[in-house]
This record gives C-alpha cells, sequence and structure tokens, in this order.
C-alpha cells in the first residue's frame, strides 16, 4: 500500500490554515455573544471623576415607568458661539442618555434662523415669543462676516398631548460663562423634573398656613413658583375646624373607630405673628402624630430694617405665637436673642448727597444679617451656597429620643444679643471688636426625626374632651420629620420696582445665596422625594482649556500627537516580527526533530 509523504511545507500551511478559521470561529462566537448579551442587558462605562455620563438612579426609575412616546425638540442649533455650541452638545449627549435608557424618548435639534424667507423666518420667531421664549441676541463671527442672529436655548418635552417647555439657561451667576457652566450641571435635573411633571398623575399637596399673620403670598412669591411645579400648593386657614388638615371618618355602627387621612403631605407655617389657639395647636399636632410633616419658619424676635431706617434705632420684641412650647415638646427650644454675626451681608446707608440732590449710599457690613453655612453633611444641604438670614434667632435642642441634626448654623465668629435687644444704626458708625464674637457654630435651623410625642399629652382641657376629640393619639406610631428655622424672613423675597426678585438674591450685593435651594430642599426632604435633592445640587467640573499654556505647547503636543501614534505602530510591528520569527523557529526545530525521529525509528525496523 502506497504511504503519503507529507512534507514540512503542506502540513505547515495546513496548520496555519486550520489555525485561521479556528481563530475566526471564536471570534463570530464572541461578537454573537455579545450582541445577544448587548440585547438583553445594557451598561455603560464612565470614567469621568464627577461621573457626568451616568445618570442618577431617580432618573433610571422614573424611565423604566414611561411606556409613550416622549418627542423633545430644541432650538439650540446653528452657526452659534463657542460656548453656547458646548451647551448644545451637552444637551444631546444628555437627551442620548436618557434616550439609552428609554426607547421612547424621541428628540430632534432644529435652527431657528435656516431660513432663506425672512417672512417665514419672522412668522417663526413670532410662534416662538407667543410660547414665552426670551431669545439671547448673540453676534458670531461667520464667513460672510459678523452676523447677528438670535438664539432660543429652550427645550419642549411633549407627552401625551401636554407639552412643558423649559429654559436650558440657568437663573445661577452673574458671569455668562458661570451661567452656562450652571446650565450644564442642571441639564439632568430640569429634564428628569420636566418628565416627572408629565408624567406624574397625582402630585403631592402642599399646604401654606394662614389665619396668623404669616408672608402674604406676594413675599413667597418665588419660592411657592419653585415648589408648584412639583406639589399641588394650597393655602390653608385651620380656623379650629378638626378636618382642616386631617380627614376624619366616623363610622356611625361603631363611633369609637375612626379612619384618619391627612389631607396635606406637608405644611408651611411661614412667619406667624399672631397667637395660635389652642386648638389650632392640638389640630397640628393630631396631624403631626398622623405623619404629617412642618416646614416651621418662626421669628422668637420681631424686628424690622424698615423701622431700623426710618428710626434710627428699634426694640427687638418677643412675638409669642403659641407654637414655642409645642415645639419645645418636640424637641427644640426657640431662643429670644438675636445672633450677630462677624460674617454678614451689606446694607446701603445714606451718607451724603450728590450735587443734584441724589443721595449717596455707602455699604456697611451688618451684623444682624448672617450668612450662615449649611451643614455639608447632609443630603439637604450639601452642596448650596451659604444662606441669607434677617434678624435670626439660636436654637436650642432638647433632650428627648428625637434625633437632631442641625442644618444652618453661624460663623466661627459669632455673639448674642439678648433681649431687651436694642437694634441701632450707631453700630455701624463702631468698628465691631472681634474679641467680643467669641461664640461658634449656633445652630439657626434644625431637622427633628423619629417618633413625635403628642404635646397635648395629658393636656386636654376638659371643653376639648368631648365627642370631638375622641381617638386622641399620643404618639407617632412611625418615624416623622420635621425642620425648625429660627427666622421668618429666609422665605421672603425682595422686590424692585414692585416686581419680585429671586428669593436669595442681594438686590444691594448683586449676590445669590442659597435660601431658594434651602428652602426647596426642606419640601423634598420632607415630602419624601429625597432623590431629587442630588439632581438639584449635582456638579459638572468644567475642565476649561487654558488659551495661554495652549499656544505656549502647541508645538511640543501636535509632535506628540503626530509623531507618538507612527512610533507605537512601528514598535508594536517590531515585536509582532520578533515573535512571529520565534515562533516560525520553535515550529521548524520541532518538526525537523519529529522527522529525523521518525526516520530514525523507521531505519531500527
Amino acid at each position: 500500500m502506497k504511504k503519503f509523504n507529507f512534507t514540512k511545507k503542506i502540513d505547515a500551511k495546513s496548520d496555519v490554515k486550520r489555525s485561521h478559521i479556528l481563530q475566526l470561529i471564536v471570534g463570530l462566537v464572541i461578537i454573537i455573544f455579545f450582541n445577544i448579551v448587548g440585547y438583553y442587558f445594557f451598561t455603560r462605562l464612565d470614567l469621568t471623576s464627577e461621573k457626568r455620563y451616568t445618570l442618577s438612579k431617580s432618573s433610571k426609575k422614573l424611565l423604566k415607568n414611561i411606556d409613550d412616546i416622549v418627542f423633545i425638540r430644541c432650538y439650540l442649533e446653528g452657526e452659534i458661539p463657542a460656548d453656547y455650541k458646548r451647551l448644545r452638545n451637552e444637551t444631546k449627549e444628555m437627551i442620548n442618555q436618557f434616550r439609552s435608557y428609554n426607547k421612547n424618548i424621541e428628540f430632534e435639534f432644529l435652527n431657528p434662523n435656516d431660513f432663506k424667507d425672512q417672512k417665514e423666518q419672522a412668522e417663526f420667531y413670532q410662534r416662538l415669543f407667543e410660547k414665552g421664549f426670551q431669545p439671547i441676541l448673540k453676534t458670531t463671527q461667520q464667513k460672510d462676516g459678523q452676523v447677528r442672529q438670535y438664539m432660543f436655548p429652550y427645550l419642549e418635552i411633549t407627552y401625551r398631548g401636554e407639552t412643558k417647555t423649559i429654559s436650558l439657561i440657568s437663573s445661577k451667576g452673574t458671569e455668562e460663562q458661570e451661567i452656562l457652566n450652571s446650565s450644564v450641571q442642571n441639564l439632568e435635573y430640569n429634564i428628569y423634573a420636566t418628565l416627572r411633571e408629565l408624567t406624574s398623575t397625582v402630585k403631592n399637596k402642599i399646604g401654606i398656613i394662614r389665619g396668623h399673620g404669616e408672608w402674604e403670598l406676594p413675599y413667597m412669591w418665588d419660592f411657592v413658583n419653585g415648589i408648584n411645579e412639583y406639589y399641588a400648593v394650597d393655602t390653608i386657614t385651620i380656623n379650629e375646624r378638626l378636618n382642616a388638615l386631617t380627614e376624619r371618618t366616623y363610622d356611625s355602627l361603631k363611633p369609637n373607630e375612626i379612619k384618619f387621612r391627612n389631607l396635606y403631605n406637608t405644611l408651611i407655617i411661614a412667619r406667624p405673628l399672631s397667637v395660635f389657639s389652642y386648638k389650632d395647636l392640638y389640630i397640628l399636632d393630631q396631624y403631626i402624630m398622623h405623619g404629617g410633616k412642618v416646614l416651621w419658619l418662626v421669628d422668637p424676635l420681631l424686628c424690622s430694617m424698615d423701622s431700623v431706617q426710618s428710626k434710627r434705632e428699634t426694640y427687638a420684641i418677643s412675638n409669642f405665637t403659641g407654637v414655642e412650647d409645642p415645639l419645645f415638646r418636640y424637641g427644640v427650644r426657640l431662643n429670644t436673642n438675636l445672633v450677630m454675626d462677624m460674617q454678614c451681608s451689606k446694607v446701603p446707608i445714606v451718607t451724603g448727597v450728590y450735587g443734584d440732590n441724589t443721595p449717596q449710599f455707602t455699604y456697611y457690613p451688618w451684623n444682624f444679617f448672617p450668612i450662615v453655612s449649611p451643614n455639608a453633611n447632609h443630603i439637604i444641604t450639601e452642596k448650596i451656597n451659604p444662606v441669607k438670614l434677617q434678624f435670626v434667632s439660636s436654637i436650642d435642642t432638647i433632650q428627648n429620643n428625637i434625633i437632631k441634626t442641625p442644618l444652618l448654623y453661624s460663623s466661627n465668629n459669632t455673639r448674642i444679643m439678648n433681649t431687651p435687644a436694642i437694634v441701632s444704626l450707631e453700630i455701624l458708625k463702631q468698628r465691631q471688636d472681634a474679641r467680643l464674637f467669641t461664640l461658634s457654630h449656633l445652630p439657626v435651623a434644625m431637622l427633628l426625626e423619629g417618633e413625635f410625642i403628642s404635646a397635648f399629652r395629658h393636656r386636654l382641657t376638659p371643653e376639648m374632651e368631648n365627642n370631638e376629640m375622641i381617638a386622641f393619639k399620643e404618639e407617632c406610631d412611625t418615624n416623622n420629620a420635621m425642620i425648625v428655622v429660627a427666622d421668618g424672613d429666609i422665605i421672603r423675597n425682595d422686590f424692585t420696582n414692585n416686581q419680585p426678585l429671586p428669593l436669595g438674591y442681594d438686590k444691594y450685593t448683586r449676590e445669590m445665596y442659597g435660601n431658594k435651594e434651602f428652602l426647596i430642599n426642606c419640601v423634598n426632604y420632607l415630602s419624601g422625594d429625597q432623590d431629587m435633592i442630588p439632581l438639584r445640587s449635582r456638579e459638572v467640573v468644567m475642565r476649561k482649556l487654558d488659551d495661554v499654556k495652549a499656544e505656549r505647547e502647541k508645538t511640543f503636543w501636535q509632535i506628540i500627537n503626530i509623531g507618538l501614534p507612527i512610533i507605537l505602530v512601528i514598535l508594536i510591528g517590531f515585536i509582532i516580527s520578533i515573535i512571529r520569527k520565534r515562533t516560525f523557529v520553535l515550529k521548524k526545530t520541532y518538526f525537523l526533530s519529529t522527522q529525523k525521529l521518525k526516520a530514525k525509528n523507521k531505519t531500527k525496523e
């Protein structure tokens, strides 16, 4: 029988061919496997330190529940300045992130200046103006020279026939670059908040208590406008009505069994001036015992800057409203003093007159308007700006079973003025002695959490012990929370030309403080919407290019960017050739030794 003689060349080629075919099959199997896995499981790898390209858990949770088309239209497109291009690109990236978790997200970017017919463009502008768009007029350098054009940095989000419009431009900051950076940081929050508003069928109800001299709504305009996007806001006067805050359903067959349901998720009491009746306090107490949350903004002392400026001095008088005793039993004491702080805002004082009888103002630091620091270790105040307060008092805690967390506190250089306190502008003429400001970190806002015990335990009056007061609840059976701030002015927005200013904006120094963010965070926390707080305070680091350094090192980096890849390719090719050469030599040596061994065995046979 004829034997086949497999030569070295044929065996080598067959081995290489089999190896290549095997590699191709393995590669195809791996590709198909990862495609199948990727179809059913989605993940992304974000290597940025601040996780810029990672959606929060809140956004992912919201997107899971969207089962219909959400259409997003952006009007920031075309030849626009570089900074606004960055905002546009970040907006595209953010929308793409939302779409990667839910394919129902669809979007388009329109150029509002892409019209050949001037009449059509004017009509398009008019439609945008009617929607409330406020354009930004910019001059850009194009091929044909400088061109003036309108930009509309807005998003329109439509879901099930309802459309909401949001501005991409943040209200934070004064410089354009600072505003744009803040706009990029707020992208996820703005889109999330709008989607949440569009997709939520029921809003939590927020009640603003009236009837005790609290701030009128115009003085809380910016705050109410801020929470109105997410909550159903209502004003309520208790007026000693048992069902004002908590609905009580009586069973005709079993009169001793009553079903309770709080009508409001959270209540806001903003600077009461008159005394709460005993029954009103009882109704508030029972609302708390049944799980209701309260944001207390109370002035222990009354003092007005208008009185100080008109009379040059005034007395800070006690503001007894009746809430002091329940708050004491819940765990805090509002002190009747004034906090003076070296870290404070400035007020304008007339120091002269110009030639045309125009008053000349000079700004002096006013120690009664402290700039207090937020607690960096709590979610409510973790990343907000310092908060501006006016004639604030300190808060002490009472030892009980309630957990107390200070949210705002004074600086390291603080002193207190006890009652009777005289507030005079003469203080401005005196240089304050820092040695007198020996106190530090006095709490002025406190979070209370735990199972509260009723302030009316063993304290019901005989006239209250009737059929109306049955089913009195002595303590919470679940954890509850309330926030107490010893300043009612924290919620008040200033006015200019009878127009309300943003809450926290100082119209004299033009600084923006964190009053609004703090109060909205408080409402979010009390209402169980803690997931919204990190989104609002999320930071995205803007790594700007150093133009001077870039110009100085331009040649060096050009050489690196062009030469380094070439060197790497040559180096890798050289290493591969050496490896292949060594592999070939080893195979050849092994083949020759095998052939010699076979020949030797054949000779012996």
